[in-house]
C-alpha cells in the first residue's frame, strides 16, 4: 500500500492546509452535494454508509450533513489517530456507527451497506494491479443489494497528474481504469465529471520558492523537500497547465450499482 506521508507529521498548516486553501470552494461544495444527491436517491428508511479512508473526518462530515433521512455511517481509516479525531468531530451532529483502524485490504465485515464511499483514497490501495483488482470486488461485496459504491477521485487528464515532474502513481490508479474494470463486470457504471478547480496566482506571482515547493510535496506524495532546480522545472509545468490563474483537478464521481 502506497504511504501517505502527511497524517504522521501532521504539518497541516503547509502541506494539507495548503491545498484546502488553494481549492475553490464552490467546485467542490459543487461535488459535495452531487455525493450527498447520489446518497439521498438510496430510499432505505435507514441508510447504510460506510466511509472508506475517512481521515479526520471533515469531508464526511460535509456529506453527512446533506444527507437525508435516517442513516448510520460507519468509518473505516487505518490511521489511529485520524480515525480518533474523526470519531470525535463527527459524533455530536453525525450518526456514526462502528470505527474500524483498519486497511481496505485487511477489513472484514459481515456487514452491508446502501452505500460504500471513498474519496481519494484509491491511490493507497495496492502497488501492483493484481492485489488493486482485489480491492475494487472487495468493494462490491460490502454492497448489499441495491447499493451504491461511490468512489470521487481524478482522471487521467487531470492537472494534479500532469504537474507531475515524474509518475507517482500507477495508471491503474486513473478513474477510467475503475470505470473500465466495474463495465467489464457487466455493472451498471454512472459518471459525474466535476470541476475541483486550484488557485495558483500566488505562486506565480512571486519569486519566493516556498509555496511552490509545499506545492511540489503535495502533488508528489512526499516528504521530501525538492531542490531549485527541481522546484523551477515544476513552476514551469505549472505555467503551461494553468488557467487564468487555476489548475483544475477534473474529479470524477464514480457511480457503480448492479444492473436494473
Amino acid at each position: 500500500m502506497t504511504r501517505w506521508h502527511f497524517w504522521g507529521e501532521k504539518e497541516f498548516s503547509d502541506i494539507y492546509e495548503n491545498i484546502y486553501i488553494r481549492s475553490d470552494m464552490e467546485d467542490w461544495f459543487n461535488i459535495v452535494f452531487e455525493i450527498a444527491k447520489e446518497m439521498n436517491s438510496q430510499k432505505s428508511l435507514n441508510k447504510q454508509i460506510l466511509d472508506i479512508g475517512c481521515g479526520e473526518g471533515h469531508t464526511t462530515k460535509q456529506i453527512l450533513d446533506r444527507v437525508e433521512g435516517n442513516y448510520t455511517c460507519d468509518l473505516l481509516e487505518p490511521n489511529e489517530n485520524a480515525l480518533a479525531s474523526a470519531e470525535a468531530f463527527l459524533t455530536p451532529e453525525n450518526n456514526i456507527g462502528q470505527c474500524f483502524p483498519r486497511t481496505l485490504a485487511t477489513f472484514k465485515s459481515n456487514k452491508k451497506y446502501n452505500v460504500v464511499f471513498t474519496s481519494h483514497t484509491n491511490y493507497y490501495w495496492s502497488l501492483n494491479q493484481k492485489d488493486y483488482d482485489v480491492q475494487l470486488k472487495k468493494l462490491l461485496e460490502l454492497m448489499n443489494k441495491g447499493g451504491k459504491l461511490m468512489i470521487l477521485t481524478l482522471p487521467k487528464e487531470s492537472d494534479h497528474y500532469r504537474l507531475m515532474l515524474r509518475q507517482i502513481y500507477p495508471e491503474f490508479n486513473y478513474a477510467e481504469y475503475i470505470i473500465n474494470f466495474y463495465k467489464n463486470l457487466g455493472l451498471d457504471v454512472k459518471v459525474k465529471k466535476l470541476k475541483m478547480r486550484m488557485y495558483i496566482g500566488d505562486i506565480l506571482s512571486t519569486k519566493s520558492l516556498f509555496d511552490l515547493k509545499i506545492f511540489y510535496r503535495f502533488i508528489h506524495n512526499t516528504d521530501s523537500y525538492p531542490s531549485d532546480l527541481e522546484s523551477k522545472a515544476f513552476l514551469e509545468k505549472i505555467k503551461k497547465y494553468q488557467k487564468d490563474n487555476y489548475l483544475d483537478f477534473k474529479d470524477y464521481l464514480i457511480i457503480v450499482s448492479e444492473k436494473d
